[in-house]
């Protein structure tokens, strides 16, 4: 849900030093309503050859390809590549009516 959030949500706005979405009202993060109801859970038991024991570090790495997944579905989509994320209504229609515009 962390990287759904960073992906779809975490808007993170600062101007001039200031930061502008210091607030849970204009920052949003998922809450458990975003939580969907059944998470299927795949474990892939691979040694790292790099490190002691095969030991693999796994806290952050779903993390990772989440973000350039959903704007690969949004590019199949739509038709546009959006470079900004998190990837906000707004921000997914204002790409629609860029891409509209340019036609």
């Amino acid at each position: 849900m962390q990287a759904a959030g960073y992906a779809l949500m975490e808007n993170f706005v600062m101007r001039e030093g200031r930061v502008l979405t210091p607030y849970l009202s204009n920052y949003l993060i998922p809450t458990v309503l975003d939580v969907p109801e059944r998470v299927k859970t795949v474990i892939l038991e691979h040694g790292d050859t790099v490190g002691p024991w095969g030991v693999r570090g796994m806290a952050e790495m779903p993390y990772l390809p989440l973000t350039p997944a959903v704007a690969a579905a949004i590019h199949d989509a739509i038709g546009v590549w959006i470079d900004d994320f998190p990837y906000t209504p707004e921000r997914v229609l204002n790409a629609i009516q860029h891409a509209e515009s340019r036609k």
